[in-house]
């Protein structure tokens, strides 16, 4: 059995940044480490990559560092995606203006991903939002959603592998 896939959305990798709490980056870093190839194996969007572009220059250049060392896969904004994250936004899941968050999302769930890793609780990791996004995936023909969580849930199922 291919170990389990975790998306890892951009807040996640934000936390390695310079101003960035100590504990979050610890946490990040460890998360990062477990992802091994055999315990899991890491995805990110061609979104993640451009929110990173948007990041002070020092602060993306140690973040693309890390994505390097872990080399992920990269997954593309298909139309397919765009279309489902647009499906979170008519249904209210989410405000417009957070339409990247949708994107995170769709993306996870049209590549399959087992997990979404975010440090986003008001907009992903809420037990509501979690349901929201279940349902119209169901509404849309997607039977599977990914298990939205934060980087310390990633790492405890990391572990127990």
């Amino acid at each position: 059995m291919p170990p389990p896939t975790y998306y890892i959305e951009t807040s996640v990798w934000g936390s390695l940044a310079s101003r960035q709490p100590a504990d979050r980056k610890r946490i990040v870093r460890r998360l990062l480490n477990l992802l091994d190839g055999e315990r899991g194996t890491s995805l990110i969007s061609a979104v993640v990559l451009a929110e990173i572009d948007l990041a002070p220059a020092a602060d993306a250049n140690i973040i693309r560092r890390a994505i390097s060392s872990v080399q992920p896969a990269v997954l593309p904004v298909a139309e397919v995606v765009e279309a489902l994250a647009m499906c979170y936004i008519a249904a209210g899941v989410l405000p417009e203006r957070r339409q990247s968050d949708a994107l995170h999302v769709a993306a996870a769930t049209c590549f399959q991903a087992d997990y979404l890793v975010s440090w986003n609780h008001r907009h992903m990791t809420r037990p509501t939002k979690r349901v929201q996004y279940e349902s119209v995936n169901r509404l849309e023909g997607f039977l599977k959603t990914p298990l939205i969580c934060n980087p310390v849930e990633a790492c405890d199922e990391l572990s127990s592998r």
